[in-house]
């Protein structure tokens, strides 16, 4: 027993005394663990601005257009920013049949005839034009169209023969209220063509309080300020603005409609004695939105009577790719925690009449999008072709063939062997196109050993999206089964052919040397001046143009464009020598401990 305990020593003993083989481990592990990758990060993802911001801007920016016209005395006196108002210019001519006539407006009657009568005044405060000779017309009130028909047939009574011509030679201003949640409520000077959003910017401006007077009888020690703080504007509301008229009339103002596709009938002219209410913005528990295949997705204050088709012209429309025929509306259901999906066909309709559907608080829109629909697919093709660029592709249905004869064929020139398909992938995912996120992914649950895991490395960091394809086959053997079908955004390049041959590494001249059919790499290595004295002879290798496998000169015929490499003798230091020469009597010692164990065992 005594005896056979020595030999398992004897044996421990020799193994531990071997060289370790896996001294890098450490290194690589820290190469593949420890590096550094920006590309690996938290950040969160900008989230989608409420399309309710983007009108609030449009609103905010109408307004100071408005003021930068004016000057800055007349941005902060508001009276005097609408006196001067009707000299900025309007948006057009005065429509007649829109244009309501009131107290101040100037008017101007001209009778052409052989006895012309001409005549400018005011209406009175009651509302009346004083014609002379004519009479006292009640206008205010009317359109102006109405007032100029009502003028015209009182006038005929008086003047029979000539034409009669009636116009609006100024307009007057006036007084309306704005209240509500606006930075600044009160009475504000108005003219007819101002519409509701004027009034309400100007309502809304910040306020900026004075600083109270220097004390001039105190000592300036005792005497502190603090600057005067601009207060914020409110958050009010654009969609649900109410518009009180006389008689207990009131118009609903939405500004976002009226900014989204123009119409005026939700953005209407002001009139004596207005008042403007404007709420707080209310979106929490009080919105819709629209997401997907609109060209501008977002959510926005709920207005009574929105619906899909409202909601469409808010977001600007559908886009090319929007799928219109099964639009879904999610809705909470009373109890407000479940939801309910609601589908509508949007191309449904019949008469030119596009299907609608009312919506309700807090409602949400999704139209999805086909990419597949009306995408460009092209490809582009480079080198050595007759008409190199890019080509347009049907899907998996267009072939490596037929675009290379779309392009004319290869020159005379093109290496046909050396050609390549680079296939470029789409991903969504930003990460996964980076090529170090790619690596870490695919080793994370690898049992690769350490050196296997290095040659990993090596061959990641050169791949690239080649599609196996055999250009000599398909093109000058004409075997259709070497086709291919091509995809969006591959790429053909086809190189020049090269009439050289490159000899580098260890020969005395260096560089390309003339391509001579039947020659072998002797021939090339003397035209390069021959070996270096720090040439290893039995170390010349053939890299093959096409396919760059390293060949033994023996093995492979040289062609154009391939490449002769002579490597240089190695050079170790003594270092080396010696731990290979201790290493070598280690494991003799070892084994001949092991051999006399033996032996005495067997005595």
């Amino acid at each position: 027993m005594r005896q056979f305990l020595i030999v398992v020593a004897s044996v421990v003993l020799f193994i531990v005394s071997l060289p370790p083989a896996s001294a890098q481990i450490p290194e690589e592990k820290k190469t593949d663990t420890d590096r550094t990758n920006p590309f690996l990060n938290s950040e969160s993802s900008e989230q989608l601005d409420l399309l309710q911001r983007y009108y609030q801007r449009i609103f905010s920016q109408q307004g100071k257009s408005s003021l930068s016209r004016l000057g800055t005395e007349s941005q902060n006196d508001p009276a005097r920013f609408f006196s001067q108002a009707q000299a900025i210019g309007m948006e057009g001519p005065i429509n007649p049949a829109e244009y309501v006539v009131g107290p101040f407006d100037l008017l101007t009657i001209i009778v052409w005839g052989i006895a012309p009568f001409n005549y400018t005044g005011p209406v009175t405060p009651e509302g009346a034009l004083l014609i002379p000779t004519v009479g006292e017309l009640a206008v205010a009130g009317n359109t102006l169209a109405e007032a100029k028909e009502q003028i015209r047939q009182a006038v005929r009574k008086k003047y029979t023969a000539g034409d009669i011509s009636v116009n609006l030679v100024s307009l007057r201003t006036f007084k309306v209220t704005v209240a509500g949640a606006v930075a600044n409520p009160g009475a504000y000077t108005v003219s007819p063509v101002d519409r509701v959003d004027r009034v309400v910017y100007l309502a809304n401006l910040a306020a900026t309080p004075q600083a109270p007077p220097v004390d001039q009888n105190r000592e300036s020690s005792m005497v502190t300020f603090r600057t005067p703080e601009t207060k914020p504007a409110p958050a009010i509301s654009l969609r649900n603005i109410k518009l009180y008229r006389g008689h207990r009339d009131t118009v609903d103002v939405d500004l976002v409609r009226y900014y989204a596709g123009g119409e005026t009938r939700f953005n209407p002219y002001l009139r004596d004695g207005d008042v403007v209410f404007v709420p707080a913005e209310n979106l929490a528990g009080n919105r819709v939105s629209i997401y997907g295949g609109v060209r501008m997705p977002g959510a926005f204050e709920f207005h009574p009577g929105d619906s899909l088709q409202t909601l469409l012209k808010i977001a600007q429309g559908p886009t090319a790719l929007a799928d219109l025929e099964k639009v879904e509306v999610a809705r909470f259901l009373p109890d407000g925690r479940q939801v309910q999906i609601l589908t509508v066909n949007l191309l449904s309709g019949q008469n030119g009449h596009s299907p609608d559907m009312a919506l309700q608080p807090n409602d949400r829109v999704f139209i999805r999008e086909n990419p597949e629909l009306r995408k460009e697919r092209t490809v582009s093709v480079k080198g050595a072709v007759s008409r190199p660029g890019e080509y347009a592709i049907v899907h998996g249905q267009t072939m490596l063939s037929d675009i290379i004869g779309q392009a004319g064929g290869f020159t005379p020139e093109a290496s046909i062997a050396e050609a390549k398909l680079i296939r470029n992938y789409d991903n969504p995912d930003e990460l996964q196109s980076n090529p170090d996120y790619a690596r870490l992914v695919d080793i994370r649950l690898t049992d690769l050993k350490p050196e296997d895991r290095q040659y990993f490395n090596y061959e990641t960091a050169i791949k690239r999206g080649f599609v196996a394809v055999d250009f000599l086959k398909l093109f000058n053997h004409h075997n259709e089964a070497a086709d291919v079908p091509l995809r969006d955004g591959d790429e053909i390049y086809v190189p020049l052919l090269r009439h050289t041959v490159n000899v580098f590494g260890q020969v005395i001249n260096p560089g390309y040397v003339t391509y001579v059919e039947g020659m072998d790499h002797r021939y090339y290595l003397e035209r390069a001046g021959g070996l270096s004295k720090e040439a290893d002879r039995g170390k010349v290798r053939i890299l093959k143009r096409d396919t760059k496998a390293w060949m033994e000169p023996g093995d492979t015929k040289i062609e154009p464009g391939d490449e002769i490499f002579v490597s240089r003798k190695a050079r170790r230091p003594a270092s080396v020598f010696l731990s290979a020469t201790r290493d070598i009597l280690q494991t003799a010692t070892g084994l001949a401990t092991v051999v006399l164990l033996i032996i005495q065992v067997q005595k």
